[in-house]
């Protein structure tokens, strides 16, 4: 949208990393408590003025601003009742196909608009002035500096890509993970974290159409979006019923011994068993009910996603924070969070 000079002081001047209505879902008697990875600073934050920086979405280009806000507003706008469902019936089953497209844009959009992936559109450039010093990066230098160029090239982006960027989500499967413990859930100025468990090389193991890949978005403080590769799930199923054949099997050949089955072995392959039937449980809710407990130890395991991968911002209801100051402590290099490198 092209703002002209007088319509210019009208436009939203403080953009929003995250949506002001995922942040309400965060904040508690009106406010965030956030921490500051930067500086270590802990303070408290309305949500409408936290997660976000002045011109974020807004280009200037000459005498007039191009301005992306109203396009992320419009998704926010169709996106925040599907999620507001959600939250509020803690459960996806009610959710049409058009609202599962919804919900899957929304999410890449996120992505997409966060601080971190816009520096990531900076490594690039700065990498190819770098090498090519005569690289003519901004056809437009005359109208807008090369910075204002960067921020459009990385906002076109966003959005010219959607419909190719949310296929790979339509083909995972969506759950949510329900808080089952006394932590707090973090979310972040990066909020979509992934994680892989497998390596690829070079080519690095993490994005949305990877294999294997796992993404989570947490979109309250008591809820978190959750995507499982299709590969993933049946790798699952098939160690589950490795682990089963192996107890059976190791069963049968120490209850066939000379010794037979002492009391110590019978204990150890019955914790086996309650191990793998546990776990069995488990991904069955995820698979079945598309939901699971967000236990301590994996809520421990996604608020070190949201530390490692923000930008500078960490925010939770309540000001518990000591985790992540462990963790930065143990992890300097996570101040700045984990964005691309160029070889």
């Amino acid at each position: 949208m092209k703002i002209d000079p007088a319509n210019a002081e009208k436009l939203p001047r403080y953009n929003h990393y995250v949506p002001k209505f995922i942040l309400d879902n965060f904040a508690k008697n009106g406010k965030l408590s956030i921490l500051d990875k930067h500086t270590r600073r802990r303070f408290k934050l309305p949500p409408y003025r936290a997660m976000g920086e002045k011109d974020f979405n807004n280009v200037r280009f000459g005498d007039h601003v191009l301005s992306f806000e109203n396009k992320f507003t419009y998704m926010e706008d169709r996106a925040a009742p599907i999620i507001a469902a959600i939250v509020q019936r803690r459960s996806l089953d009610s959710l049409s196909p058009t609202d599962l497209a919804t919900l899957h844009t929304f999410v890449v959009v996120q992505l997409l608009r966060s601080k971190r992936r816009r520096l990531d559109h900076t490594v690039f450039s700065t990498e190819i002035r770098k090498r090519w010093p005569d690289a003519d990066l901004n056809p437009l230098k005359e109208e807008m500096v090369d910075e204002e160029f960067e921020k459009l090239f990385a906002l076109n982006f966003s959005l010219s890509k959607l419909a190719e960027l949310t296929s790979p989500l339509v083909s995972k499967h969506s759950f949510l993970m329900i808080k089952d413990c006394r932590e707090e859930l973090y979310i972040s100025d990066n909020p979509v974290v992934m994680h892989n468990a497998k390596q690829y090389g070079p080519y690095g193991n993490i994005g949305l159409a990877v294999p294997h890949i796992e993404i989570y978005y947490p979109l309250s403080h008591q809820i978190v979006l959750g995507y499982m590769c299709p590969l993933t799930m049946k790798e699952t199923e098939e160690k589950h019923r490795d682990a089963e054949s192996e107890i059976s099997s190791l069963f049968s050949r120490m209850f066939m011994s000379p010794k037979g089955l002492s009391i110590a072995a019978k204990l150890e392959i019955e914790k086996s068993r309650s191990e793998v039937q546990r776990a069995k449980s488990y991904y069955a809710m995820i698979k079945n009910e598309r939901l699971a407990p967000l236990t301590s130890e994996v809520l421990l395991f996604l608020n070190s996603l949201q530390v490692r991968g923000s930008f500078r911002y960490l925010a939770c209801r309540t000001d518990s924070f000591d985790f992540a100051m462990k963790a930065l402590s143990e992890r300097p290099h996570w101040k700045e969070g984990v964005g691309i490198k160029v070889a």
